[in-house]
């Protein structure tokens, strides 16, 4: 799929404002004027909630002047695997060359789970650690370095109920459909297959077909037309939340509690706004996407995962063998 110059200008401001991933995380910025009085960072599950350190040399985690962030979504509550981060995103924040690039990670990609000698798919380390309060990315973070060769400064997780919870709060959004979607295999209860079908054109979507349309991933453009979508139903959700008043302080506080329940990360506030500061004036061409599966360098099977046969990806160059993604990724952002 093509996407054209305003789509990519769209997608950058929006990227800036999620420190590029994500989805609700955006939402937390825009939401941050109005609930300004009630903020209180610690509330929010954000490891450094510190605001302090407010200098403008916010980039020390990278000397080369870029910042590499790992962008992850689950589907939560109600989903036969809530915690299987099925959006893997790896974002690199160049100011030297005043470019974004984004590398979309396979889901399936089979790895060794760090310390051990078992296997798992690469989105199921988050899950297999998520008890292990304060730890819970570590695996997944270190076999992303692995794999892409970055070291990775933030990370940022939304669980996609979240985005489910703010349309419903708002009664709904109205979002242009660009063309017909029709996904058999879109996941239904007890591991089966449902079809979810949606007509081009504009669509008044409550909070359970927006988070379809956000989720829905097989057309052409894959995990970047999912982020396409991402950003259409943000964008709807950006106007219900401008056109709140102070006065509404029912809406303020289920807006805030719904945020607060769902996003982990590691980024400040006072970061955030930094970031949105750096990125907001790169321009839409300069965001550049890549889908690791699409460039001939994983290829796929089938293995025993839990006691189920279970679809896999494998890096071409061999298990565990990283070298050309690696290098990929390399010539990509050099």
């Amino acid at each position: 799929m093509k996407y054209d110059k305003k789509f990519w200008q769209l997608f950058g401001r929006w990227l800036g404002w999620l420190v590029l991933t994500g989805a609700a995380l955006t939402a937390l910025f825009i939401f941050s004027p109005q609930l300004k009085f009630l903020i209180e960072p610690r509330s929010i599950e954000i490891k450094n909630t510190s605001t302090t350190g407010q200098s403008t040399n916010f980039w020390s985690t990278n000397q080369s002047g870029a910042v590499n962030f790992l962008l992850l979504g689950a589907p939560g509550e109600g989903n036969d695997a809530p915690d299987l981060t099925d959006t893997i995103l790896v974002a690199r924040l160049d100011l030297t060359q005043n470019k974004i690039f984004l590398f979309s990670l396979p889901r399936d990609l089979l790895v060794k789970i760090p310390d051990t000698d078992s296997y798992t798919r690469l989105n199921a380390l988050y899950a297999l650690n998520k008890k292990n309060f304060g730890h819970e990315f570590d695996d997944l973070i270190q076999k992303v370095q692995e794999i892409t060769g970055l070291t990775l400064n933030h990370y940022v997780f939304v669980d996609l109920q979240t985005v489910r919870q703010l349309v419903d709060i708002f009664g709904g959004v109205n979002v242009l459909v660009a063309e017909d979607i029709k996904d058999t295999a879109f996941p239904g209860p007890n591991h089966s297959f449902q079809t979810f079908e949606l007509k081009a054109g504009w669509r008044y979507l409550d909070g359970e077909t927006a988070l379809k349309y956000m989720r829905s991933r097989h057309s052409a453009g894959g995990d970047f037309d999912r982020i396409a979508r991402q950003q259409e139903v943000l964008q709807a959700l950006k106007q219900k939340v401008l056109a709140l008043h102070i006065w509404d302080m029912t809406k303020l506080l289920e807006v805030y509690n719904t945020l607060s329940k769902n996003i982990k990360s590691d980024l400040t506030l006072w970061q955030i706004k930094n970031y949105w500061s750096a990125v907001k004036d790169i321009p839409g061409d300069n965001v550049i996407k890549n889908e690791i599966s699409n460039q001939n360098l994983v290829v796929g099977g089938q293995m025993n995962l839990g006691g189920e046969t279970a679809s896999i990806l494998k890096p071409k160059a061999g298990l565990e063998n990283y070298e050309e993604i690696k290098n990929y990724i390399s010539n990509i952002i050099k």
